[in-house]
């Protein structure tokens, strides 16, 4: 006890506030120069994600036309942002084939005629669909004998 009838105790020896400005400053500074590189992976995995959602796609169409024994053709549209397969014979969109391109991302270059996949499994015209976003772009390659092929440009 103290001459006042007031208790000294003892406290461990803490942080002021000082200490603790400074780390929340650091930490605003290390934050604020990371999130331009975390947005921009972002961007690249959801850019990476729709490649693979198109390559799982010619895929589906390829592997459909060989079980259905009909040709199926592939359709992008560019300015729609979707992509989708029709039956060759009857023209009627395939269900639930219908895909929208995520915001951002957009079909930056698609073969000139539709591509078309039959029953042996082989593609006519071969061509090459290339999606793009702000981070970067990826190409898909069908070669004549219906190989599909996933690049980064």
């Amino acid at each position: 006890m103290t001459l006042d009838g007031i208790v000294k105790r003892d406290f461990p020896p803490g942080y002021s506030i000082a200490d603790l400005l400074i780390v929340i400053a650091c930490a605003a500074i290390l934050l604020a120069a990371a999130v331009p590189g975390i947005n921009r992976l972002h961007q690249e995995w959801i850019l990476w994600g729709t490649a693979r959602i198109l390559e799982t796609s010619m895929q589906w169409g390829r592997m459909h036309a060989v079980a259905s024994n009909a040709p199926l053709v592939f359709h992008a549209d560019a300015d729609r942002h979707e992509f989708y397969w029709v039956d060759a014979s009857s023209q009627e969109i395939c269900a639930d084939t219908r895909r929208q391109l995520p915001r951002g991302i957009r079909f930056a270059a698609t073969p000139k005629r539709p591509l078309r996949f039959y029953p042996h499994g082989n593609a006519a015209p071969a061509g090459t669909y290339t999606v793009s976003g702000d981070a970067s772009s990826y190409s898909m390659v069908i070669t004549p004998g219906g190989r599909i092929r996933i690049q980064r440009d």
